[in-house]
């Protein structure tokens, strides 16, 4: 996939990444300097990350584990399919968070305890294996994305 292929950038992976790290750590400082609760740019960059954080996980890890890809159908032949349905609902409500955050700050915490739960209920990665997923994440973004 080419780079204007992606609806994210690398800098709002490695983002989505830190944020989500530091919210596992229960980090409150970390949490603070990496999103700003009174600076609107800030919360629509972290909602931005969180996007992002939620597209890789669907789009790279989910869907193509679905039964309907490894079958070989098209998206155009599964729109009937829930689960795909479903998968695809959860990244366009990450996209809408996006302008909600700009007047509802706290967006940003929910998005990011949901995309927890994606990594935990979606991939089979025990809670205390999380943060080494979004280890491996980083590195495969900074492997593959171009800066």
């Amino acid at each position: 996939m080419s780079d204007e292929a992606r609806p994210y950038t690398r800098e709002e992976v490695l983002h989505g990444v830190a944020l989500i790290q530091a919210h596992l750590a229960e980090d409150e400082d970390a949490v603070a300097a990496l999103y700003d609760e009174d600076d609107e740019d800030a919360a629509v960059e972290a909602a931005r990350a969180m996007f992002a954080m939620a597209h890789i996980i669907v789009h790279g890890l989910i869907i193509p584990e679905m039964w309907v890809i490894k079958k070989g159908f098209s998206y155009g032949d599964t729109r009937n399919v829930p689960e795909l349905n479903l998968a695809l609902h959860v990244v366009k409500n990450m996209a809408e968070r996006v302008e909600i955050a700009k007047v509802w700050p706290m967006v940003i915490a929910v998005s990011a305890g949901e995309v927890m739960g994606l990594i935990v209920q979606c991939t089979d990665t025990p809670m205390e294996e999380v943060p080494a997923f979004l280890d491996t994440v980083r590195e495969r973004v900074l492997l593959s994305m171009a800066p």
